[in-house]
């Protein structure tokens, strides 16, 4: 069985219950192994992991999704001497290019993660157990919409470290993603090569999809002919969120999910 629990989200219907920040952050329970998959901004994903029951203490994997503060600040908090995946350009420096007062990156420094955790920096595919992968730098066949994000040495950032994670079961891949700045389409065909499995059991995650226009149309046509289960987080906007609903409800299982929600598959 596989067990994924919303940590924190950037929707939160539940806040005399939990609390909530912009961001994003998931555990994920798989075989034998206890994963924290990305965050958030703060310590509020530990506070509603307690109010879920769920022990921190005990997780033994930490994967980041990609760099941003709002998936990677939260490990300021998070102490445990666990493994650590990420890409190697988790720790740039990165501002909005328009206003290069916004610092975008996270706080924690390469040498500071070294220190807190096992840490272990890859481009490739990397194998936490039998079925579960975390996903390496994503092949971008699909177009993406950046935002304008600005490098330390003032190049364009490309956010080439964004990436998820893949859950290979018997009724098909689960694919988790934090942002999808590399474009979810491309993800999930990411994950479909480095399972060797072609059935999409369900995506979960924020989709960077901002508005209505003919790139979110091309990403609703994918899922509806290529995955059986979509669920949407952080970075999807309420009309796109509803576009999805509305123009999958009847061809594909389509939620929106929320701090607090938990799916077993």
């Amino acid at each position: 069985m596989v067990k994924v629990v919303i940590l924190n989200d950037t929707r939160n219907s539940n806040k005399d219950k939990f609390e909530n920040d912009d961001g994003f952050s998931a555990y994920v329970e798989v075989e034998n192994n206890k994963i924290l998959f990305d965050a958030g901004p703060s310590e509020k994903f530990m506070k509603n992991a307690e109010k879920l029951g769920i022990e921190l203490n005990k997780v033994d994997t930490i994967i980041l999704s990609h760099g941003h503060y709002d998936h990677g600040d939260g490990l300021q908090y998070f102490n445990n001497k666990v493994e650590f995946i990420a890409h190697p350009n988790c720790t740039l420096k990165r501002w909005w290019k328009d206003d290069h007062s916004h610092y975008s990156g996270i706080q924690l420094t390469k040498e500071e993660l070294e220190n807190k955790y096992n840490t272990h920096f890859t481009k490739e595919p990397y194998k936490i157990n039998q079925s579960t992968y975390y996903l390496g730098e994503i092949t971008r066949k699909y177009p993406i919409k950046l935002k304008k994000w600005v490098l330390e040495n003032g190049q364009n950032d490309e956010v080439l470290d964004d990436s998820g994670m893949v859950i290979n079961t018997e009724n098909g891949i689960i694919v988790i993603a934090g942002c999808s700045h590399s474009g979810i389409c491309n993800i999930v065909e990411h994950a479909k090569k480095v399972t060797n499995n072609n059935k999409v059991l369900a995506v979960i995650g924020g989709f960077h999809l901002r508005e209505i226009d003919e790139n979110t149309n091309k990403v609703i046509n994918y899922m509806k002919d290529n995955v059986e289960e979509v669920i949407l987080a952080h970075c999807t906007t309420d009309d796109v969120c509803n576009k999805f609903v509305n123009d999958l409800k009847e061809k594909i299982k389509v939620s929106i999910t929320e701090v607090g929600k938990v799916y077993n598959f």
